[in-house]
């Protein structure tokens, strides 16, 4: 049994001024995929894993991935997916095709970039090729996506801890479809409602009693796999927001059946999705005031506006201004700050200079801070992660990196590249010890948590400014559907 593994992951934040062009993109071919991916618990990894058995041989083609950031551009776009499709087709015949997407894709030219992609795959290899597709929790479902392939299945945790398990299910499933042991039929529900970003951790309400409904339905009759995508309220497109796979044993009704009563149960507690997140002001005064001990651990203020993994701009200087300001101490976050690492350099190790940090990439992410401090070190920003993290990946790179010791009892992380809070491992070889601050500061809402939950006293959601900030009405939408919660609040769904 021979089967392709190829994609385009890239979750695109609409409002983002940095364009995703192909230089953005990191590409691997053939046995880069294998050499990068085999051993971390991404999607690629669990398609790699069902060539353990022995009648199935997996071919990975083309993967390109990039950070969350703005829109794709149509040369890019173009470039990689016809070079990914010229593969598909000269390394044929073959008897299904593993796609990793990441399901919240928007190019210049197609608000559905995953179903685009989706599409043609199914054009170029027939209707009788399988085709599996496992996406992240944040995708916004479409029709066109679903509609090209035999299964597909997306996340259940967020911060995502099981891809390489999701991918590994949809793996199995199209190897079992092949041979003949189960005839897959999928139904997605899409009812008229988003999600707040702040909302969407798994491992509390509303989102549990949302994943809880999911697992009821997996004992239904003839449902053999089920699915939730929360949705990515950053991506305008038509079909933002929350959705619904179930996948029966032949059985349409079946699979139709369980989608709709779990849309049906999430859309009676809608009110429950909506944001209320404290200010800035708030959440410092909250975690100074009660801070106990560094045995105790810090309070870990989540900066929502400025979501790395959401597509922000990893330069927001919003927090850190009001904290200097407010005399916090013990303080610690990183900035995405080239320039800055750039002046390092030249200052050198030990030296106490004034420079300005962050604020750089637009207007949306506040000013440069004016900050006086010493350059504690320089380290060249590769690191490796063998615990838990986001997404399950492994190895990580912020470009060359300093550590800023400022006159304030404050400890910035300068990255030369865009980096994601996601890992402890960051901070600890540059020799910073996160436990031992009284706040500390991730850019993320979610995807930090496996990473500093642990060792955090509490987690702060703070509403922050910027791209991805979790006030909705900050935004202008063009492309989202009408009758959509919560942007209109007397929006009706009835389950057709």
């Amino acid at each position: 049994m021979k089967l392709a593994l190829l994609g385009i992951s890239h979750e695109t934040n609409t409002f983002s001024q940095v364009p995703a062009d192909y230089a953005a993109f990191n590409i691997y071919r053939g046995h880069e995929i294998t050499q990068e991916y085999q051993s971390s618990q991404t999607t690629n990894a669990g398609f790699l894993q069902i060539s353990e058995d022995k009648d199935v041989q997996v071919h990975p083609l083309l993967f390109a991935i990039t950070g969350p950031i703005g829109t794709i551009t149509a040369d890019a776009f173009e470039s990689i997916s016809q070079e990914m499709l010229s593969l598909l087709e000269n390394h044929g015949p073959w008897d299904g095709v593993l796609l990793s997407l990441h399901g919240a894709a928007v190019s210049e030219e197609y608000p559905d970039a995953d179903g685009e992609i989706a599409e043609r795959v199914r054009t170029l290899v027939g209707p009788d090729v399988k085709v599996g597709l496992s996406v992240d929790m944040h995708a916004n479902l479409s029709r066109k996506m679903i509609g090209n392939v035999d299964v597909a299945t997306v996340y259940r945790t967020n911060p995502h801890l099981d891809p390489k398990i999701r991918a590994f299910e949809c793996a199995e499933m199209i190897r079992d479809t092949i041979k003949g042991d189960i005839d897959p039929v999928m139904w997605l529900e899409i009812p008229p409602v988003v999600i707040n970003i702040v909302k969407q951790f798994t491992d509390e309400n509303p989102m549990k009693s949302v994943m809880d409904n999911l697992d009821k339905t997996l004992s239904f009759h003839n449902i053999i796999h089920g699915s939730v995508a929360e949705g990515y309220p950053y991506a305008d497109v038509e079909e933002m927001g929350m959705g619904f796979i179930s996948i029966s044993d032949g059985d349409t009704e079946a699979a139709k059946d369980a989608s709709q009563w779990m849309a049906k149960e999430a859309w009676d507690i809608r009110e429950q999705f909506v944001g209320d997140t404290p200010s800035i002001e708030e959440a410092l005064s909250y975690a100074d005031q009660n801070y106990i001990s560094e045995k105790d651990g810090p309070y870990v203020l989540m900066d929502v506006g400025d979501n790395i993994g959401g597509g922000s701009s990893a330069d927001s200087t919003h927090i850190l201004a009001v904290a200097k300001t407010m005399g916090i101490k013990g303080y610690l976050q990183t900035l995405w700050d080239p320039d800055s690492v750039k002046a390092c350099v030249e200052a050198g190790i030990g030296s106490r200079f004034t420079i300005e940090v962050g604020g750089k990439t637009d207007n949306m992410h506040g000013a440069p801070v004016k900050v006086t401090g010493v350059l504690r070190t320089l380290f060249n920003g590769k690191f490796e992660d063998n615990r838990p993290t986001h997404g399950g990946f492994r190895y990580y790179d912020g470009g060359l990196t300093a550590v800023l010791d400022t006159d304030d009892n404050h400890t910035l992380v300068l990255t030369s590249l865009r980096c994601g809070n996601t890992s402890r491992e960051q901070m600890y070889t540059v020799g910073v010890y996160p436990e031992k601050y009284r706040v500390v500061v991730a850019k993320g809402v979610v995807s930090p948590r496996p990473a500093y939950q642990p060792i955090a006293k509490e987690v702060v959601l703070v509403n922050s400014p910027g791209v991805t900030t979790s006030d909705l009405s900050f935004f202008e939408y063009r492309r989202r559907r009408p009758n959509l919660f919560p942007f209109e609040e007397l929006a009706t769904y009835s389950p057709g």
